[in-house]
């Protein structure tokens, strides 16, 4: 029951939020107890004395409407059971026989059952003006008569009298009710609207949050019941009926917690009754069950229905499924191809300033807790608990922390460029590359081992491995190291012209990251890789990617203008024979650069030169040995790329100095003449 208090916990901690709607960083309202969330199709306007105004139909993106509701309502199927004020026609019209007959087994139709429970509210200590009008419409006036004498009309007649269900008119344009509602208009939910309010500032009944508090005391005075011990809390209360829906997404209808222990023999023996197995209070699922909906939208992430989330009840965490620069911002990166040095060291600094934040919030409250859950449902109406567990908070960002810095290394992303550069004769906006320093997003990860394609059921699972290799702070697993580099050495022969960037920032990346996340896990600080180029390791399977680097880029300079689209390097071609016999493989290699090594000789042989120092940190017997590589030789290969484009990079800044002096010289030179 630990996570049911926690959530409450929750709840409370943020109670002044409740039922507030665009607050900055929310992306969901936090939904008072005794309430729900539904679409209302048709918006209802009357004054304080309960005469109609005005009503019209509601566009899908203002359907989403807070409204009360009992404990019958709040899970009706089939069954009759009126919410206390907003409802469907059917509820709300006295007037609907005219069109349809319902009624329940009792005999009883839908409108008295809305008018008598409307009634005990308006009768009760806890009422409002609003209510009140509301009241006084539905009693003394007709509902469906008005809609369909309103100017302009919401509802129709057809010839027979009966309310039209589809427009038949093809030439005439089509009012926007057929556009709102897709079935029976009779089932349309229509909330309302009290206007001329002395003192009343505002007139949507849904935002009301008076109206709301009113409503809940209602509900316990009106609902209450004998009081039975929660589990979760150890307080009389009054129990809970059965628990709402709409947890994961709105029209989820899995429920946490329910039980038929009238049927199957499922407690005979043990209770005399069902609630002697599980009692919770009626407050205490409300709380847990709104406050887990709330987290879920605001910061959970869902995959075909699994849905992981992390939170605690008192500070803020980091985004545990997201990228490095997800986590802390873009504002540090760059797009340029090649992050410069300076980028990195201000990524350490901006990602040891955000952790040491996450840390100061929880020295400031040294008993707040850090919860990680996951849920999922295999079937539509029964959600399970996959996975919980509860974590100091400042061990649950030390292990976060751990994940963003075992694997960190460079990545490159496409995003949308800004607004203002996207092209207006295209519908698709333009994109530029964000490169952080960092790990790319768990999905990143598993679409470079499996493909972009991968299937929803494959992703689910491989998700949840490397949500828990996270929030148990263990290396990601050595299945997925070995996938990612085999697809990296198979895909590369693929990578000629504009798929060369895409295979490295996809797949290469990513898999250093898997690599490095495995090795930094298991092996001192003094043994960790990082992006940086380390000239001193001999480490066999590092120097042959040392190698294969240089190669590809030597042979990658001699390209004309018109090569880079169409032609693949001898390294790029061999690497997946390479990667199993590299002594035998890379003779093949070698012989192949000699024509390209006298091209680039005019330039002083600088790669020929580097092949020597790489080959002479080699013992024989390694160099010699065709055993298949391990992962680090990604990590040799992707290193010295980097190298090589840092020195370009430092070439040409210097080039443009030294012409930016040349240039100033000249300009002085000139005035003096001058003068």
């Amino acid at each position: 029951m630990s996570w049911i208090t926690e959530l409450v916990k929750t709840y409370d901690a943020h109670e002044d939020l409740v039922g507030k709607r665009d607050i900055e960083g929310s992306k969901a309202v936090l939904m008072p107890i005794c309430h729900a969330v539904q679409q209302a199709k048709i918006e209802l306007t009357i004054d304080g004395k309960g005469n109609f105004s005005h009503a019209r139909a509601l566009p899908k993106a203002e359907q989403s409407t807070l409204l009360p509701c009992t404990p019958a309502s709040e899970i009706r199927t089939s069954n009759l059971a009126p919410h206390p004020l907003h409802d469907k026609l059917i509820y709300i019209a006295r007037d609907c026989d005219l069109y349809r007959e319902e009624r329940d087994k009792k005999g009883r139709s839908p409108y008295s059952l809305y008018v008598k429970l409307l009634g005990k509210w308006v009768q009760s200590p806890y009422c409002n003006p609003k209510v009140e009008a509301v009241y006084k419409y539905v009693t003394q006036h007709d509902i469906i008569d008005d809609l369909c004498r309103a100017n302009p009309p919401v509802l129709y007649r057809d010839d027979k009298g009966n309310i039209m269900q589809k427009w038949p008119y093809k030439d005439q344009p089509k009012p926007d009710i057929f556009s709102a509602i897709s079935g029976d208009m009779l089932k349309a939910l229509v909330r309302f609207r009290v206007i001329n309010i002395p003192g009343d500032n505002e007139p949507d009944l849904w935002k009301d949050q008076e109206l709301q508090r009113q409503y809940i005391a209602f509900f316990e005075h009106e609902f209450s019941k004998d009081l039975e011990l929660c589990y979760a809390t150890g307080k009389m209360m009054r129990p809970a009926g059965k628990q709402g829906k709409g947890i994961r997404f709105s029209g989820d209808g899995a429920k946490l917690i329910s039980s038929n222990d009238t049927n199957g023999l499922t407690f005979r023996g043990r209770f005399e009754n069902g609630h002697e197995c599980l009692s919770l209070g009626h407050e205490t699922l409300q709380k847990a069950t709104n406050a887990l909906a709330w987290l879920i939208r605001n910061q959970g992430h869902n995959c075909d229905g699994r849905v992981f989330l992390a939170w605690s009840s008192s500070t803020p965490l980091p985004d545990i499924l997201s990228a490095t620069n997800d986590v802390i911002g873009d504002e540090w990166s760059t797009p340029l191809e090649i992050t410069q040095p300076q980028t990195l060291t201000k990524w350490v600094e901006s990602f040891d300033s955000a952790i040491k934040g996450y840390y100061h919030n929880f020295e400031k409250d040294p008993s707040a807790r850090a919860n990680v859950i996951v849920l999922d449902a295999i079937t539509s109406g029964r959600l399970s608990i996959c996975y919980y567990d509860e974590f100091s908070g400042r061990d649950f960002i030390q292990r976060i922390e751990d994940w963003h810095k075992s694997g960190r290394w460079i990545q490159h992303k496409e995003v949308p460029a800004n607004k203002e550069k996207r092209n207006k004769n295209s519908r698709k906006s333009k994109k530029k590359i964000l490169s952080y320093l960092g790990v790319p997003s768990p999905r990143t990860l598993i679409q470079a081992c499996y493909g972009e394609n991968v299937s929803k059921t494959k992703m689910k699972m491989e998700l949840e491995r490397i949500f828990n290799c996270i929030v148990q702070g263990r290396p990601l697993p050595i299945d997925m190291e070995r996938c990612i580099v085999r697809r990296v050495v198979t895909m590369a022969n693929t990578a000629s012209g504009n798929k060369y960037y895409p295979w490295r920032h996809g797949i290469v990346e990513p898999a250093c990251t898997v690599i490095c996340n495995r090795w930094n896990g298991t092996h001192s600080k003094e043994e960790a890789y990082k992006v940086a180029l380390d000239e001193k390791n001999c480490n066999r399977d590092y120097l042959f990617g040392r190698l294969l680097a240089v190669a590809d880029h030597m042979e990658r300079s001699t390209f004309e203008d018109n090569e880079y689209g169409s032609r693949l390097t001898n390294a790029m071609k061999y690497m997946e024979a390479f990667s199993m016999r590299p002594s035998k493989t890379w003779r093949t290699i070698h012989n192949r650069l000699l024509p390209y090594m006298q091209k680039r000789e005019k330039y002083g042989g600088k790669e020929r030169l580097l092949l020597g120092e790489i080959t002479s940190l080699f013992t024989k017997e390694d160099f010699d040995s065709d055993k298949p590589l391990g992962s680090l030789f990604l990590l040799g290969f992707y290193n010295q790329q980097f190298a090589i484009q840092q020195l370009i990079e430092k070439q040409k800044r210097d080039k443009a100095k030294r012409n930016s002096k040349g240039t100033n010289k000249n300009t002085t030179s000139q005035s003096d003449a001058t003068k």
